[in-house]
C-alpha cells in the first residue's frame, strides 16, 4: 500500500510547468497528521498489508520538515511492536532546503530522497525558478556532491517540456556527469506539444541512446527511465505488477485530511470531483469504485496499436493531465511511446548482439537492483576510505 502525505500547498519555487495549483500557505496540522497516521494503520490492517510505502509530497514538503520528522517517528513508534507490518519512507523535493543538517535527519530515519533537477543550468533555470523568477541552479549545484556522498543511489527526476525537448540527451548526460546513477525522465503531459517538438524529442532520444550504449560498453551502470523502462516492457513479463492501482492500493492525503486517488488530483484541494473520502470519515466506497472503474475502461483509441501492451496508457494521472478525463488515453503519451519504444528496442538489440554484460545483467537478472545498490554503497565507502587515507598521508 502506498500513501502520499501532502504536507503543504506552499513551495519555495515557481516552476512554470507545476500542476499543483496556487502555492497557498496552508499545511497539514499536527492533529491532522496524527489522524492520518492512525487512518493509514487502520486501513493497512483492514486490508492485510505488510508493507506501507509512505511518500512525502507538497508543495515542497521540506518546508514542513519538523512535521515530516514527527510523522516518521510516530509511525516507527507505533510499528515497533508489530512484527507483521513495516513502513518505508520516500521524499520528493526540489532540493533547495536539502542541506547537511536536513540530510542527517533524513538519513537517521532512512528516508529515501528523490530530487527534481532538469539538467544543466541553462535548461534547469529556464523553468525551475524562485519566488521572484530568479534562477535556482546555483543554489543546487554545489549541494550535489554532498547529496551523492550521503546517498550515491539518489534518484533525480528530470522534467521535459516542449522547449527543452531538443536538449534531453544533454540534460541526462549532464546529470550523469554530476554522479547520478538513477535518472527518471518524465514529460510534461499537460503541455501543448507540436509535431516539431516531437521531432526534436525523437532526435534527442536517439542521441541519448547512443550515449547510453557508450556508458554500457564502458561498464557504467546507469538507469535512465525513458530507455530502461521501455526495454523492461519487453524483457520482463511481470511489468503489469508495477502499475499503479488508482485509489485502491495507493491514495493521497491532502493537508486538510481529504483523500484522493493519486497525487495529480490533490492540487489546491478545493473541489469534490476526485475526493474519495477523508481520514475522519473513511473512504467513500461508491466514489472510490466508480473512479477506479472509469480509469480502467478500455481506450478505444488504443485499439489495434502494436505497442498497446507496452505503453503507459494505464497511468490515470498522465491521462488526466493531458486530457482532463480518466477515460481517454493521452495523445501526448501516445506519440511519445511511438517514438521511444523503437529507439529503446534498437538500442537493446545492439547491446544484446554485443553480449554486453552490464546490459544483460541489468535487464535479465532480477537481483540486479539490489546488487547494484550494494555495489554503489561499497564503492562509495571505499572511496571515502581512500580519501581519508590520503588526508592522513599528507
Amino acid at each position: 500500500m502506498a500513501v502520499t502525505f501532502h504536507l503543504t500547498h506552499a513551495c519555495n519555487l515557481r516552476c512554470s510547468y507545476c500542476y499543483t495549483g496556487e502555492k497557498i500557505h496552508v499545511g497539514m496540522s499536527p492533529d491532522t497528521a496524527e489522524e492520518a497516521i492512525q487512518f493509514t494503520l487502520r486501513e493497512a490492517k483492514l486490508t492485510n498489508v505488510t508493507v506501507i510505502d509512505i511518500i512525502f509530497f507538497g508543495g515542497e514538503p521540506l518546508l514542513k520538515r519538523s512535521l515530516l520528522y514527527s510523522i516518521v517517528d510516530r509511525f516507527n513508534e507505533l510499528l515497533a511492536s508489530d512484527s507483521a507490518m513495516k513502513a518505508t519512507y520516500k521524499l520528493s523535493t526540489n532540493g533547495i532546503l536539502l542541506k547537511k543538517d536536513v540530510m542527517v535527519e533524513l538519513a537517521n530515519r532512512k528516508i529515501y530522497v528523490s530530487v527534481s533537477l532538469d539538467g544543466a543550468p541553462e535548461v534547469h533555470d529556464a523553468h525551475r525558478v524562485g519566488l521572484r523568477g530568479e534562477p535556482t541552479s546555483q543554489q543546487l549545484q554545489h549541494l550535489i556532491p554532498e547529496w551523492l556522498e550521503w546517498n550515491p543511489c539518489m534518484n533525480v527526476t528530470c522534467v521535459v517540456i516542449p522547449s527543452t525537448a531538443s536538449k534531453l540527451d544533454e540534460s541526462v548526460d549532464w546529470l550523469v556527469a554530476q554522479g547520478f546513477h538513477y535518472v527518471t525522465v518524465t514529460l510534461d503531459y499537460s503541455a501543448d506539444w507540436s509535431s516539431q517538438d516531437f521531432k526534436q524529442l525523437e532526435k534527442a532520444l536517439k542521441r541519448l541512446a547512443t550515449i547510453y550504449e557508450r556508458w554500457h560498453l564502458k561498464n557504467k551502470k546507469v538507469f535512465v527511465s525513458c530507455l530502461d523502462v521501455k526495454i523492461q516492457s519487453h524483457t520482463r513479463i511481470n511489468m503489469a505488477a508495477c502499475r499503479c492501482s488508482f485509489g485502491i492500493s495507493e491514495f493521497s492525503i491532502s493537508p486538510s485530511g481529504r483523500l484522493y486517488p493519486c497525487v495529480q488530483f490533490v492540487q489546491e484541494d478545493d473541489t469534490n470531483d476526485y475526493v474519495i473520502g477523508s481520514i475522519q470519515d473513511g473512504f467513500d466506497a461508491d466514489k472510490r469504485a466508480y473512479l477506479k472503474q472509469q480509469s480502467q475502461l478500455d481506450k478505444s483509441e488504443c485499439t489495434g496499436c502494436a505497442i498497446v501492451d507496452r505503453c503507459s496508457k494505464w497511468c490515470t494521472c498522465i491521462n488526466y493531465a493531458s486530457t482532463g478525463t480518466l477515460t481517454q488515453a493521452s495523445p501526448v503519451l501516445c506519440e511519445y511511446e511511438r517514438i521511444a519504444v523503437p529507439i529503446a528496442d534498437k538500442l537493446a538489440h545492439r547491446l544484446w548482439k554485443k553480449r554486453n554484460h552490464t546490459f544483460i545483467h541489468k535487464q535479465y537478472n532480477p537481483s540486479f537492483p539490489i546488487l547494484n545498490f550494494i555495489e554503489n554503497l561499497v564503492l562509495e565507502d571505499a572511496s571515502d576510505a581512500t580519501y581519508e587515507t590520503t588526508k592522513i598521508d599528507r
